[in-house]
């Protein structure tokens, strides 16, 4: 999964991501055109569980969750609209976290600032729309070919999604039918893309920053501050003296690690665990992932000869010291194929192997 670190010049993205990815080499730097650079690097997904885990079991090998980060150049304030390789970078990305440079500026500029870019991607989605909606007026017009009640039904739907952005609010996916869903799945709309809005500030206006205030209708997802220079120092000191240098400037916890999280979750991922003496691993799944289909992350062959997943919670685990422990308190569980896999879930997968051929 891939999120997009965008923002207006000089808002300190490039900042957040040379601090996020600090401890890792980047994967790709990719010039689409003169003003369209995109650097890329895959993270670790910080997670105590299974820093737990690794600890209970003494494994070979430890696996994180991934997940990936683009800083995305190219957006310019003065630019009207979006070129159509920014464009297209965009609608490939599954989200975004959108950094807004917060140095001695107030709550409403603030939102101004938020609103230059979501502004841009509402225009795009409107006019993506109204192209469609020009299209099948003209296949309803001519006939001959699908159902017209087809035709009507999709009508409807991109009609209520240009009045949404009209009246500049957030259409929530988790509102759309699983069909809705599918049928808007192939135009990339930017705007119910989630997004994480990263308040970047300096040490004399983050203690000042109420991000309760910052109300805007446009978004629908998290918002959080931080200082972006001096996480991206924390970030290159080792541990001890990171611990030390976040007690002087009384930082309870770590800006990045939040980011990560966050960025986690609003792309409705969760994580599952496999493990062993070789190897203890987080698995990334999306909410409501059935158990067959989890266990197809690991391998296609415990898909397609998925029996039963035998489960147990990381809490439970944890609580009872052992695995011994968690079957006596009858809270090891056979699970089938429509369960949905949990948050946490510690999962061992029973299967029926191909059978080779002779």
């Amino acid at each position: 999964m891939k999120l997009g670190i965008i923002g207006l010049p000089y808002c300190g993205k490039t900042t957040l991501f040379e601090a996020l990815t600090s401890d890792y080499s980047p994967t790709g730097k990719i010039y689409i055109d003169g003003n369209t650079r995109i650097d890329t690097a895959v993270v670790k997904v910080p997670d105590q569980r299974l820093d737990w885990l690794s600890k209970h079991y003494q494994p070979k090998k430890v696996s994180h969750a991934n997940i990936t980060f683009q800083d995305i150049s190219g957006i310019h304030e003065e630019q009207k609209g979006l070129s159509k390789s920014l464009l297209h970078v965009l609608t490939q990305i599954d989200g975004f976290i959108h950094v807004v440079q917060c140095f001695n500026i107030s709550n409403e500029d603030i939102n101004e600032k938020i609103n230059l870019l979501l502004d841009d991607f509402t225009i795009n989605d409107m006019m993506t729309i109204e192209r469609k909606l020009e299209n099948l007026s003209n296949e309803w017009t001519k006939g001959g070919g699908r159902n017209r009640s087809d035709i009507e039904y999709e009508q409807n739907l991109f009609n209520k999604m240009h009045d949404s952005l009209e009246t500049k609010s957030i259409i929530d996916q988790n509102t759309l039918s699983i069909n809705d869903q599918k049928l808007l799945s192939g135009y990339g709309f930017l705007t119910t893309k989630p997004m994480l809005i990263v308040l970047n500030c300096d040490e004399y206006t983050y203690e000042s920053i109420n991000t309760i205030n910052i109300t805007n209708t446009r978004i629908n997802h998290n918002i959080i501050s931080l200082m972006g220079k001096l996480e991206m120092e924390i970030a290159q000191l080792n541990k001890d003296d990171a611990s030390v240098f976040m007690q002087e400037y009384g930082m309870t916890t770590n800006g990045l690690d939040q980011i990560i999280q966050l960025s986690y979750e609003i792309l409705e991922l969760k994580s599952f665990f496999t493990v062993g003496q070789d190897e203890v691993k987080a698995w990334t799944i999306h909410a409501n992932t059935i158990a067959q289909d989890a266990a197809g992350t690991i391998h296609s062959d415990m898909n397609s000869g998925f029996i039963r997943a035998e489960t147990m919670s990381f809490d439970d685990l944890q609580n009872l010291g052992s695995e011994g422990a968690v079957k006596s308190a009858g809270k090891l569980r056979l699970e089938g194929k429509e369960y949905v896999v949990q948050d946490g879930d510690i999962l061992k997968i029973r299967f029926s192997p191909p059978k080779k051929n002779s």
